[in-house]
């Protein structure tokens, strides 16, 4: 979904940058935590963003543990909006889904802080859909760019409540708010009772910056001329805090012991929702923030491989040091999720977006919340 970046750039002074790459200071994302991405990064270079995308598709289906069942099933559901599986978690009686919370956390704040937040108005109608539905649901008010460990901070007062009256946890982020939720889970929700880390049944990742950003990165570190004078910008405009966002989103949010996370948080599986370009050419077609920057991103970046327009596709799912079951779900498309498509060909929300239109709408976030209800098998929770 659409990113702060949008309302970052608009201010910045339009300057080109050159082709070649070098001349760059360190990256925070040099190094690739997952073999995947390693791969996906080297067939860009060696051979060009058509045949990672294809090398990339491949490499995700395999990792999804769920072997295409979710897939199918949110498909089924997307296609139908009355029906429901009858093992899913929409299924369940109303006390048990009464004592099911949906925690959604949303990512940085898009566009013009001026204008509408159109990715959280799509959010907070996921919460309303799943309200309507009979879960206990909280909608987390993050701060817009604030800070990864403020963020984290405000989601472990709200979550304390979430896990003391809920039986089970479903935690739901988009975007940036990834870094948010996992940088919780790594500082304050190890800290839970072994009671409540076991109520955490699913994370579902929202087209997630799990590892990180590739366009953050650039923006925070490139020392061409654009996003030197874009974070000049920032701080002579008193935006010193989406500099720090950036920084922040540069960076992978795991920590040196995140291979133990998976014994932390047993019973615990991870669901990626990871959008891979729809494009031929290996780029997305949606303009969503910039093309001509993220061609500059593309040219000059140390590294690179087939992304949604913020984030590397193949970041988008877990490290390979954390051993979390994962179910990843492949879409096409940008970063704003609901206007792509599932593999098959069916748009991930059929009723509320069309073809060629990029705004988003609050009903959105509605449909898709409401068809993975339906889809995601109650099994999980146990």
């Amino acid at each position: 979904m659409r990113t702060a970046i949008a309302g970052l750039l608009g201010g910045a002074l339009l300057l080109s940058s050159c082709a070649r790459r070098g001349g760059e200071d360190t990256f925070a994302g040099l190094v690739a935590e997952s073999a995947l991405l390693a791969e996906v990064r080297e067939t860009t270079r060696s051979e060009g963003l058509v045949a990672a995308k294809r090398k990339l598709e491949a490499g995700l289906v395999a990792e999804d543990q769920s072997s295409g069942l979710l897939e199918r099933r949110v498909i089924r559901t997307t296609g139908d909006a009355g029906f429901a599986f009858p093992d899913s978690l929409a299924a369940m009686t109303a006390g048990e889904r009464a004592r099911t919370a949906i925690v959604i956390v949303p990512g940085t704040r898009a566009g013009n802080p001026n204008k509408k937040d159109r990715t959280r108005e799509c959010l907070r109608g996921a919460a309303e859909a799943a309200r309507g539905m009979g879960f206990s649901t909280w909608f987390i008010e993050t701060e817009a760019r604030g800070s990864v460990e403020e963020n984290a901070a405000f989601i472990a007062a709200q979550l304390q409540q979430a896990f003391a009256r809920s039986e089970k946890v479903i935690l739901v982020m988009l975007s940036k708010g990834a870094h948010d939720v996992i940088h919780y889970l790594q500082e304050d929700g190890i800290h839970l009772p072994a009671s409540d880390r076991r109520k955490l049944a699913v994370v579902l990742s929202l087209a997630g910056t799990v590892q990180g950003s590739v366009v953050g990165d650039w923006m925070a570190h490139s020392s061409r001329p654009f996003p030197t004078m874009t974070r000049r910008w920032l701080r002579v405009s008193d935006q010193e805090k989406a500099i720090a966002m950036l920084e922040s989103i540069a960076r992978s949010p795991w920590e040196a012991d995140a291979a133990r996370f998976a014994a932390r948080f047993p019973g615990t599986t991870w669901i990626s929702i990871a959008m891979i370009p729809d494009g031929a050419d290996g780029r997305i077609t949606e303009r969503l923030w910039s093309p001509g920057v993220r061609r500059q991103v593309e040219r000059t970046a140390p590294y690179y491989s087939p992304s949604d327009g913020l984030v590397e596709s193949a970041a988008s799912v877990l490290p390979d040091r954390v051993t979390l079951p994962e179910w990843v779900v492949v879409g096409y498309g940008s970063h704003a999720m609901p206007n792509g498509s599932y593999r098959d060909g069916t748009r991930i929300a059929p009723q509320t977006t069309r073809p060629g239109h990029e705004k988003l709408r609050p009903e959105s976030g509605g449909e898709i919340m409401s068809a993975y209800l339906r889809a995601l098998p109650r099994s999980l929770l146990h």
